[in-house]
Formats: C-alpha cells, sequence, structure tokens
C-alpha cells in the first residue's frame, strides 16, 4: 500500500509528456557529444554569438512557429533553459517575455529545422545557417544575456555521460523515473528552504521538464507559487561540502517522507568520462616491440648531375642481403631526368638502414660508357626522426652517388612516403609477480582514476601485483592487477614503458547498473539479471570501450584440479558489449577450458599468452586490459571448493601440474582478499537496491549532489526559488 505521500507526489499533474521527452533529450545530447568541435572554446564563443544575436530575435518574431535552430544554437539554448530563474530574467529583460522551446522526435525536429532555415534566409542572407568552426582565439561577450552561458556550457557538457547507458532509454525504467521525480517535486515543496539533490535519473526528467520552459514555469506556479530554481554551480564533493551534507540529507528526508530508499539501481553517478584523458597507443610505439615494417612510397625521382653532363642509362634500389632482385629498377631512354609514380614495396626497419641505390651512366666527361655508381641509403633515420604523421608525408631524401675512384657524379633525389604496417598477428608472453599488500595507504583515485578529486579516502586493506607483458623478451606493457576489500574496489591497469596510463578497467555495481527487474530489457544487456552477476567497464584514450559481465553455471562433474588450483565443474558465461561499434557478444568457457576467445583475442590459462589477431593498435591497450578483466570476473563468479590438496588427498585426479598462470595472475588463488562473491557473501555487503550485492561501495557515492549534475553538482538551493 504506498504510503500517503507517495500517493500525494503521483497526484502532481504536468503539462509534459516527460517520459517522450527524455528519450528526445538523450537523442540531442548525443548529438552533442558526438559534435567536439563544441568543446573548442572559440567554437562555443561563436554558438553563443549565434544564439543571442540571431536566434532569439528570431524566436521572438516566430512565437508560435516550430522551428528548430542548428546544433550549435541549440546547444546553447538547452543550456540556458537548464537556468530557468536566469532564462525567464533574460528573455522578460530583453524581449519582455518568456520565450518557448520544446524537445522534438528526430521526424519533428528535422521538419522544425527545414522550416527556420527558411525563415533564417530570409532575415539573415549574409549569416549561413549551419556552424562554420570559428577563428582559432575568437571570443565573444553577451551584451543582453546575464548567465554565464560559456561556464555553464562547460558544466553540462559531462552531464550526458551520466545518462548514456542503455538503460536510460527503456520505457518502464522512465516511467519509474517519472515517479521518483513527481516524488522529488514533492520533496521540495515539502522542504522549500533545503538543499535538495537528484539522482541522475531524477536529473534527467528534470532537465526534460525544464527544457520546457514556458510549461515548466506554469507548472511550478501551480505546484510551488514560484519558479523552482536548478542550480549546478557546486563542485566541491569533499567530506563536509555542501554537497556531500547536501546528499546525507536528501537521502534521510526521501527515506522518512516516501518510506523507500532514495538511491535506486542504475541511477549513481559513474565518474568522469576518461575520453581524451589516457595516454594513447601509436603504431610507432608498437612497432618498437615488434617487427617493424613500412611500405615504402616514393612518388617522384629526380636525377641531376654533378658539374657534368652525360647521360643515365638506368637506376635501381636494392636490399643489400637481395642484390640480385631490385626493390625498383628503371631502364631510361633519352634525356629524361624526372620520373613519377614509381613502384612501392615492403620492407622490415632493419632492412631499411641498408639501401643499396645504382646508376648506370654514359659519362660525357670522361667518355665512359655504363660506368656503374652506387651510395647507401639509410630510410630508417626517418623513421627514427619524424614522426607518424611526418612518416606519411612525402619527405626529400638526396643520395650522393660516386663512381669508381670516390668522385661524386650523380644525385638522386626522392620523394618518400613510409606507411607503418601493423603485424597481422602479435603474442604477448606474461611475466608475473606475486601479489603484495598496497602499502602507504593509497587514495582511491589511484586506481579509479575517473573519480578524479571526488574521492580521496585512503584504501585500507588491498593487494597488488605488476605483471610484464612481454614481445620477444621485450617489454611491451605492465599490467598492474590491484584488489580491495576496505573499500570494495577491483582494478587493471595497462601502462606503457613510461609508466603513462593507456587504458584501465573497474568494477561497476547497481549503482550504475540496473537490475532485470527495474526494466523491460529494451537496453540490451547491460544490466545485472542476478546478484551472483559481476561486471566491468574497460576505459581507454576514446572512452568507455567494453562492458562486461560474468556469471559461473554450476554443472555437475568432478573439480579440475591444476597444480595447487582447483577449479569447481561448470561454465563461465560472458556477455561483452563494444561500447564503441555497440556490438554484443556471448561467450562460454567451460571450467576444463585451457582458453578462451573473443574477437581476435585468445588467452592461454594455462601460460598467460595473450594473442591478438590482427591488432588496431588503438584498441590493443583496450584489449589487453579486457583480458585481464575476463580472468578477474572468472575469479570473483567461480563457487568456492575444497583446497586442491584435501582433493588430492580424496583421490581427485590432477588435471595438469602447474596452475593456470593466467588466473594465478589475477589473484584466484588468494580470493579471499578480492571483492569475490565468496567474499562479499561472507561479509553480507549489501548494494545501492534491494539486497543486490555491491561491488563499489564508493563508487558512484552518491547522487547528483554527491557527484554532480553534469559533472558539478545540481539542487535547490536556499528556498530554491526565484519569483516570476
Amino acid at each position: 500500500m504506498p504510503k500517503p505521500n507517495v500517493k500525494m507526489a503521483a497526484s502532481i499533474k504536468l503539462s509534459v509528456d516527460l517520459v517522450d521527452a527524455a528519450q528526445f533529450q538523450l537523442t540531442f545530447l548525443q548529438e552533442i557529444d558526438a559534435a567536439r568541435h563544441l568543446r573548442q572554446d572559440c567554437n562555443l564563443y561563436l554558438a553563443i554569438f549565434r544564439y543571442e544575436q540571431l536566434w532569439l530575435p528570431l524566436r521572438r518574431m516566430f512565437p508560435k512557429e516550430e522551428i528548430e535552430p542548428p546544433l550549435d544554437i541549440a546547444w546553447i539554448w538547452h543550456v540556458h533553459t537548464l537556468a530557468p530563474a536566469a532564462y525567464l530574467q533574460d528573455c522578460k529583460k530583453i524581449f519582455g517575455g518568456l520565450l518557448s522551446r520544446s524537445l522534438f522526435p528526430p521526424a519533428k525536429r528535422q521538419r522544425a529545422l527545414v522550416n527556420a532555415q527558411q525563415i533564417w534566409a530570409q532575415y539573415y542572407p549574409t549569416y549561413p545557417f549551419e556552424f562554420r568552426p570559428a577563428a582559432a582565439g575568437w571570443t565573444y561577450k553577451c551584451c543582453d544575456i546575464t548567465y554565464d552561458l560559456f561556464a555553464a556550457t562547460k558544466r553540462q557538457s559531462a552531464f550526458f555521460y551520466q545518462v548514456s547507458l542503455p538503460h536510460y532509454r527503456d520505457s518502464k525504467f522512465l516511467k519509474r523515473t517519472l515517479q521518483r521525480y513527481k516524488q522529488f517535486l514533492h520533496l521540495n515543496r515539502m522542504n522549500p528552504n533545503t538543499f535538495v539533490v537528484p539522482t541522475f535519473d531524477i536529473d534527467l526528467m528534470w532537465h526534460a521538464h525544464q527544457a520546457h520552459p514556458v510549461e515548466y514555469v506554469a507548472d511550478c506556479q501551480k505546484i510551488f507559487g514560484h519558479v523552482l530554481d536548478h542550480d549546478d554551480t557546486d563542485t566541491d564533493r569533499g567530506e563536509g561540502s555542501k554537497l556531500k551534507t547536501s546528499d546525507t540529507s536528501t537521502r534521510e528526508l526521501w527515506r522518512q517522507t516516501f518510506g523507500e530508499k532514495f538511491a535506486v539501481d542504475g541511477v549513481m553517478w559513474r565518474g568522469h568520462s576518461m575520453r581524451g584523458q589516457l595516454a594513447a597507443m601509436t603504431l610507432r610505439q608498437l612497432h618498437k616491440v615488434t617487427e617493424e615494417r613500412f611500405r615504402v612510397e616514393i612518388n617522384r625521382v629526380i636525377i641531376s648531375w654533378q658539374g657534368r653532363s652525360g647521360h643515365v642509362a638506368g637506376f635501381a634500389i636494392r636490399n643489400s642481403v637481395d642484390l640480385s632482385h631490385p626493390l625498383m629498377a628503371k631502364n631510361i631512354q633519352g634525356d629524361f631526368n624526372t620520373f613519377y609514380d614509381t613502384p612501392s614495396f615492403e620492407l622490415s626497419i632493419d632492412d631499411l638502414r641498408n639501401l643499396i641505390c645504382s646508376v648506370h651512366v654514359d659519362d660525357g666527361a670522361t667518355r665512359k660508357k655504363g660506368a656503374r655508381c652506387e651510395a647507401t641509403m639509410d630510410l630508417a633515420l626517418l623513421v627514427n626522426t619524424l614522426s607518424e604523421e611526418e612518416l606519411l608525408k612525402h619527405q626529400e631524401v638526396v643520395v650522393q652517388l660516386k663512381d669508381d675512384d670516390g668522385v661524386s657524379v650523380v644525385n638522386l633525389a626522392f620523394g618518400v612516403r613510409m606507411i607503418p604496417i601493423a603485424p597481422s598477428t602479435i603474442s604477448f608472453q606474461l611475466n608475473s609477480t606475486p601479489f603484495n599488500d598496497l602499502t602507504d595507504s593509497p587514495k582511491i583515485a589511484s586506481l579509479y582514476p575517473h573519480l578524479g578529486d571526488a574521492f580521496s579516502d585512503p584504501i585500507r586493506a588491498g593487494i597488488t601485483a605488476t605483471h610484464q607483458l612481454q614481445v620477444n623478451l621485450r617489454e611491451v606493457f605492465k599490467v598492474r592487477i590491484s584488489h580491495a576489500t576496505q573499500p570494495l574496489l577491483s582494478a587493471v591497469h595497462v601502462v606503457n614503458d613510461q609508466d603513462k596510463l593507456l587504458a584501465y578497467s573497474h568494477l561497476i555495481s547497481t549503482e550504475q547498473l540496473p537490475l532485470e527487474t527495474t526494466v523491460l530489457r529494451e537496453c540490451g544487456d547491460q544490466l545485472l539479471c542476478s546478484l551472483d552477476e559481476r561486471a566491468m567497464l574497460v576505459k581507454d584514450n576514446r572512452g568507455d570501450a567494453y562492458f562486461i559481465k560474468g556469471q559461473w553455471k554450476k554443472e555437475k562433474g568432478s573439480v579440475s584440479i591444476y597444480g595447487s588450483m582447483a577449479i569447481p565443474a561448470g561454465q563461465m558465461k560472458y556477455t561483452i558489449t563494444d561500447m564503441i561499434t555497440a556490438k554484443t557478444s556471448v561467450i562460454k568457457v567451460a571450467s576444463r577450458s585451457s582458453s578462451f576467445h573473443y574477437d581476435g583475442i585468445t588467452v592461454d590459462l594455462l601460460t598467460g599468452c595473450i594473442a591478438l589477431d590482427r591488432p588496431d593498435y588503438h584498441q590493443l591497450p583496450a584489449q589487453i586490459s579486457l583480458a585481464f578483466s575476463l580472468g578477474i570476473l572468472w575469479t570473483f563468479c567461480a563457487p568456492a571448493t575444497k583446497s586442491a590438496s584435501e582433493l588430492t588427498s580424496l583421490g581427485v585426479k590432477s588435471v595438469g601440474s602447474n596452475s593456470l598462470l593466467f588466473l594465478s595472475s589475477v589473484g584466484f588463488e588468494i580470493r579471499e582478499h578480492t571483492p569475490s562473491n565468496d567474499y562479499l557473501s561472507t561479509q553480507k555487503t549489501l548494494g545501492a537496491s534491494d539486497g543486490a550485492l555491491c561491488d563499489t561501495v564508493i563508487v558512484g557515492g552518491g547522487a547528483c549532489g554527491g557527484g554532480g549534475c553534469g559533472g558539478a553538482a545540481c539542487g535547490v538551493g536556499g528556498d530554491g526559488n526565484s519569483g516570476t
């Protein structure tokens, strides 16, 4: 039976279909997130200029028309409406009344965009409707708008990441969110002097409501008698801060008022997006540890005599280790001295060091016929001195050729381009080290960089190991595996030889993922179906790279013993979503399997070898992190058994004399020191929602107020109100 306050909240009438509006808003924000040029200051200033000087006056002239501005202006308009008191004040000051805006479904939005473009062409024939990038350093200061739009867009640019997981589009989830938003409004109505902070599901709905400013103001007048303002300017999340204390008080108020938890599954802070924040893997770095091969393209050859005259009968380039087969050869008829579109060839970096250039000349000065001049050309110098971008452009290389007497006769000038060739396969050997205690109580953010300064608490109980991944006995990556039980954390860090972080993965829980019972499965597989499922998220310089969840399926059979390791009968089921392509795959690995395979990645559980077929060097660090994450999920999900020695004494035969090195490297044999399912069940640790096992009780660590609205925070400050 719903409590009276829940019923009262449900009875609140709103003028906008917010379930649909939230969907339209997510589509719009996804477009904004993809428009990376709007992150540049000069382009942002230009968008603000176009919004204030061109769009708002046009909207004032056509207040009833269904028109939609181009994306850059629409973004500034959206951000302005998210400060409803300031938007109302600015509209009244400039135009004498509130200007309307609506979130349209895609087809209707496209029609509104065409309508706007036609009107724009009539009134602004000299200004392009579509955005054109501004000159570097271009700035603009608003003439009449008082709200700081530039700072606000910077804050709001991070909001989409918090609500970008697929369950935010699920209709069942959004209907629950609408009810929670009404409860949020009711809580503000009952506590007008309290800074109430929303969770991200509520904030999504709140933003969608504010994006219809005329309706929002009218609804607020009916509910509160004034405009409920939206404050996203507070950013301090530290202990004792306004946001931290408000998050705590909001949780308690919610529980007292509605008799239920404020923090439900799948709605809490995700941390920061790491797109562009990690070091990027380059093909040049990859070539340092693999057989470097390049395709050499020579687009022109110019022959010039040195103080003599004569005729070049032909020229050639040979590999010093195979002089009988020229890489490039040309017989010359007549007096031509410039040649284009010569053949390309492929060589390793070692072969590029000793190329032999030769010409056959008829020397007009000495009357020698068919004299041969040679010189060595070292194209490896280009590889070692030029950037990857410069290598892809044609560089001029001049080779001076001498005759048998050591006299310079001919110069050959080449236009050379060097295109690195990625290896077809890479096999990494694992050189593992034992786990040790985390010392000096490192900060949580040292394992979870996406939390930034939001969580500076120390890790009180944890273990870590740093392994090497080698190719031909040369170190390519270091892989750091870290687990903590106080608080509950696990992470994989992949770093290069300069100790720069290239990719990492971390546990995620019901604070960020919904349970199956709260959605209609419209959001795909990025949810937790049962309490024993565990999930990890892989990040690299592109942002979120892979979502992985795992679950152990018990089967009848005997335990498999590998050395000192006992693997229970069953299979590990993995669901892996490539976050870049949105492709989801399911793989199942039997407990007696010696390897697992996914999308060109093969992991040998016994030796720890990781083989990548046709690797894309951009995503290679994330693939490494993914492989170790699969091992961690196996470790966390596999049920406990008797020890290998106990089972052997009971007559269970060993499958192999050695432990599975790969599983050892992620902590399988010391699971009691990791946040595994067995550990959590003994600790009876509960998550954010309805008894779900919690992977990371600190990740997400709060609602919008605890983690930020668009990366900052939002709420209702003071009496939170602005009169109309």
